[in-house]
């Protein structure tokens, strides 16, 4: 294979990375199926919980990061809003944000909306860590570490990417794909999601980060 698009729709039937391969068993390309992939692999220590409750509310708010108009997905519409309201048809650069938007269900009334849906699910996790907090816990499921605290992190920094030497990038990315400009945005994002973000970091991810 070398690489092309094309390839990765013929061996996975879908165009998006990344793509969990094991063995002679199914692709994975959604984050649920990779995550219940990775836990069955390496069950130790547990990122699923073993209790239903905290279980089905860790799969929850990882679908509002990672699923389908969670702040991944709409992120990706408020990336092509500016270019497709103001590049003219034809514009060198232009197709690459009209397949994008394809790709994301871009519709003008949908991007308009993204940032309250993305203030919406950033109030949300941060009741969960206050209440979590309240409980004498210290993190966003449960009694202990989970995989939505991985994932809260890490996407955490489309909105807000941590400094360059914890979190190097090419410095056309940093303000654009992942920073913010939105001030009600801004206000969601709290001091205490933030420092649950770099406490995950700290005490169980590789830092600085490799793209």
């Amino acid at each position: 294979m070398d690489g092309s698009q094309s390839d990765l729709v013929t061996w996975t039937g879908q165009a998006s990375v990344p793509v969990a391969i094991w063995n002679d068993e199914r692709p994975r390309s959604s984050w649920i199926d990779q995550l219940n992939l990775a836990e069955r692999l390496n069950p130790e220590p547990p990122l699923i919980p073993s209790n239903v409750s905290d279980r089905i509310l860790m799969f929850g708010l990882i679908n509002e990061l990672a699923g389908e108009n969670g702040i991944a997905w709409v992120k990706r519409l408020l990336m092509v809003h500016g270019p497709l309201t103001n590049m003219p048809p034809g514009a060198e650069g232009r197709a690459f944000f009209e397949y994008l938007g394809s790709k994301y269900g871009y519709t003008p009334a949908l991007a308009e909306a993204a940032a309250r849906r993305i203030v919406d699910i950033l109030n949300t996790f941060d009741v969960q860590l206050l209440s979590q907090k309240r409980a004498g816990r210290e993190y966003l499921v449960g009694e202990t570490f989970s995989a939505v605290d991985i994932y809260w992190a890490t996407f955490c920094g489309l909105i807000d990417p941590m400094p360059p030497e914890r979190c190097p990038m090419a410095s056309s990315f940093r303000g654009g794909a992942y920073g913010n400009d939105n001030p009600e945005v801004a206000r969601a994002l709290t001091p205490a999601l933030l420092a649950h973000r770099d406490k995950v970091y700290d005490r169980h991810l590789e830092l600085p980060i490799v793209f």
